[in-house]
């Protein structure tokens, strides 16, 4: 996927939802209500695509075995490099079973840690690295989307712009809800899930096609 753009603000959705459900002047769907489901939408959205990704680099200490997570809101990780190599991922149940069955005397060292487990925002490295290695340690994971705390259009939303029709509708699902026109919220909800497929499918496909010119997906975008 291209570099995503982070241009929508929270008063791009109220606006559309007011606008949908027939409340311009908010009488109904207040803002606290709104913002409280716009938070709950974006991190919805990043529940099931993984799409706030980032990379944050820290050094190797020799010596040392646990290491903290980065400052961002980490929803988890993806994916542990040391010196450039991947370290394989275990829960914290087969980082014990792995320790016990392979060196339960704890003797092991090593240059390169074989494996590595995250629990209570500590990674623990195993075996204990020996060498030191400046910005050594590469962690690529997930964000949490910021929450929102107000309705305007000073406030960007945590998403990326092509979400902005899928939040749109699970916002919209839920003032539906909230007026007991549940078969209607039943069929935003669905479109805020068929829309969240089709992103994913978008994001998990290869990029490379026979043909030269791709064309925007006119879902994508509202009129």
């Amino acid at each position: 996927m291209p570099a995503e753009t982070f241009t929508r603000t929270t008063q791009d959705v109220a606006d559309r939802v007011k606008n949908s459900f027939g409340d311009t002047s908010g009488s109904q769907l207040t803002d606290p209500m709104i913002i409280r489901w716009i938070n709950d939408g974006q991190q919805e959205i990043v529940n099931n695509n993984a799409i706030l990704k980032d990379t944050r680099f820290a050094n190797i200490v020799a010596g040392q075995s646990d290491y903290s997570f980065p400052a961002d809101r980490v929803q988890y990780i993806e994916a542990l490099y040391i010196d450039g190599r991947p370290v394989r991922n275990a829960t914290p149940q087969e980082f014990r079973e792995y320790i016990l069955k392979e060196d339960p005397n704890l003797i092991a060292k090593a240059d390169i840690p074989n494996i590595w487990q995250e629990r209570a925002g500590i990674i623990t490295l195993y075996p204990t690295p020996q060498k030191a290695f400046t910005n050594g340690l590469k962690m690529e994971y997930v964000k949490q989307p910021l929450p929102i705390t107000a309705i305007g259009s000073a406030f960007l939303l945590s998403i990326p712009d092509r979400y902005l029709n899928e939040l749109v509708s699970y916002v919209m699902a839920n003032a539906l809800e909230m007026d007991e026109n549940f078969n209607a919220a039943e069929i935003k909800r669905g479109q805020f899930r068929e829309g969240l497929d089709r992103q994913y499918l978008k994001e998990n496909t290869s990029q490379i096609s026979k043909y030269p010119q791709v064309m925007a997906d006119p879902d994508d975008y509202l009129v």
